[in-house]
């Protein structure tokens, strides 16, 4: 939550301070072409819930809710010496106190005495709807990313013509200013691609995948417990789990890199 503020308190000075300083590089309608139109033509491209889903990511990636693997293994710790001291009635007291969603979600199936199998099932359907889910915002962010430049060149192109069309009224002293006001467009295109989207796609990315490792050891970690191994559970296991899993080497989702516009 503080991140979020700070960010935006961070945008509205640098906006502001941009505007006293140096106020030929604002132009309203220019900017309302090039990021509008981006934004238009991405939400007309995709689905409502895509979109919501997009939001609440950049949410919690402002927030800083991915909890570090270092971390997410303290927690599983904790919850492992609950265990073998209280069993599973010591699980579900600790339950609602769990703060990462895919713990709380996989502590609740252990709770409801679901079997080794189903557990395993319903958390390999939770870890794909997670990817497919992430896919779809990178999707959406590469598109925004695409997008902005070439709404920056149409604007470009529709302020060329009208500069052109007026050439013979327009004073040879306010050309310049004139074709300056054209290639704004350009450069706010260029400027959100690669100055906004790139960043948040490449945070986004990383984010998904310290969430995946941390969903692929919660999983190891909940079937270890459901099989009743707590000989298992102890600091040297859970250390071998965070490097190859409970069955061997983890198989991460193949994260390729997100390109935007063509260089």
């Amino acid at each position: 939550m503080r991140r979020s503020i700070f960010l935006m308190l961070s945008t509205t000075l640098a906006i502001a301070l941009g505007l006293i300083f140096r106020p030929e590089f604002f132009d309203l309608v220019s900017l309302v072409l090039t990021l509008g139109g981006a934004l238009a033509v991405t939400w007309l491209s995709y689905s409502q819930a895509h979109l919501i889903g997009l939001w609440y990511a950049l949410r919690e990636l402002c927030d800083g809710a991915v909890r570090l693997t270092a971390d997410h293994t303290r927690e599983l710790q904790r919850l492992s010496d609950l265990y073998r001291l209280q069993g599973i009635r010591g699980l579900e007291n600790q339950e609602r106190h769990v703060k990462d969603n895919d713990l709380k979600f996989a502590v609740g199936l252990l709770v409801d005495l679901l079997n080794e199998e189903k557990i395993r099932l319903c958390l390999e359907h939770r870890l794909a709807a997670f990817v497919a889910e992430n896919e779809s915002n990178r999707e959406i962010l590469a598109t925004l990313g695409r997008l902005l430049p070439s709404m920056g060149l149409i604007g470009t192109l529709i302020g060329m013509v009208l500069l052109l069309g007026n050439l013979g009224t327009v004073d040879a002293k306010q050309l310049p200013a004139a074709l300056g006001l054209a290639v704004l467009t350009t450069l706010y295109g260029a400027f959100f691609a690669n100055v906004v989207v790139a960043p948040v796609a490449g945070r986004l990315q990383s984010a998904a995948m310290q969430k995946e490792v941390n969903l692929l050891l919660t999983k190891d970690w909940i079937l270890l417990v459901a099989r009743g191994d707590a000989s298992a559970l102890d600091n040297n296991n859970l250390r071998r789990l965070t490097t190859v899993g409970e069955g061997g080497a983890v198989k991460f989702h193949d994260w390729h890199p997100m390109r935007l516009a063509a260089q």
